[in-house]
């Protein structure tokens, strides 16, 4: 066992135990990609995916542009999608281009800007990728903010062991086409949510990642470039609140701090 495994064993035990404590459900992959070496912890246990559904959208939207849109194709926000706290609301400008969408989607997890894109590309394209890729805990059939859908029990869902396959993809060029997914690694990298795993760790750390939350999950998926290439996909459910949420981005953030200790 070498020296990197040996510390995602040990960020996997002191992260459950941390988790049990503050009554949170974690489920966690870690993993060096070179060697493929995998550390697990309730990896299959699905959970509302939050925000995190937006990787395979993006991916979705990079494979497909080209065809029938392409990134400078301009689109009106609707009122039907034009739900409250999302930047392209907040500008007022009406309309943007592809491209725009896809920014404001991965940067600042813009909820329009998301439900536009379901809308470019479609609910079956999306889950296309789930299925091809075996992604069996992974569906999207929802839109963003519809808290009707939700209380009717119908989710978006998701599990740490299928992003993992969806980022492995990304990272190997595997499924996917070579330009999107090296589209796909520089728009993650501008993600501006620090909150989860890049909570205890310098800003140039390059991490190529999505952060999703609701009030009763916490999630951070994504890929660190540092001496060694390390997946990490975390993910967490608990009671609602504040304070619960608190925790569970604080429990997300150790694991990065323990994980990348060494390559900083």
């Amino acid at each position: 066992m070498n020296q990197l495994v040996r510390r995602m064993e040990y960020v996997k035990t002191h992260a459950e135990q941390m988790a049990k404590e503050r009554k949170i459900t974690l489920s966690l992959v870690l993993e060096e990609l070179t060697s493929g070496q995998q550390v697990v912890l309730a990896d299959h246990m699905a959970h509302s995916s939050a925000s995190t559904i937006k990787v395979p959208l993006m991916m979705a939207v990079l494979e497909e542009e080209g065809r029938g849109f392409s990134f400078s194709d301009v689109i009106e926000l609707s009122s039907e999608n034009a739900v409250d706290f999302s930047v392209v609301v907040e500008m007022e400008e009406g309309s943007y281009t592809v491209k725009e969408y896809l920014q404001w989607m991965m940067l600042e997890s813009c909820n329009a800007s998301t439900n536009v894109l379901i809308d470019l590309v479609g609910w079956d394209r999306v889950n296309r990728i789930f299925n091809d890729l075996g992604m069996t805990e992974t569906v999207l059939q929802r839109k963003m903010m519809d808290t009707e859908a939700r209380a009717k029990g119908i989710d978006n869902m998701t599990c740490a062991s299928d992003m993992a396959t969806l980022l492995r993809a990304i990272y190997r060029r595997e499924y996917f086409k070579e330009d999107p997914c090296q589209r796909a690694i520089e728009l993650m990298k501008r993600c501006r949510d620090t909150r989860l795993l890049k909570r205890f760790l310098p800003r140039n750390i390059e991490f190529a990642h999505k952060t999703g939350g609701l009030d009763e999950v916490s999630h951070d998926v994504g890929i660190f470039f540092a001496k060694k290439d390390i997946l990490v996909a975390a993910m967490t459910t608990s009671a609602p609140g504040e304070e619960m949420q608190e925790m569970r981005e604080k429990t997300i953030g150790h694991i990065g701090r323990w994980l990348l200790k060494e390559e900083i």
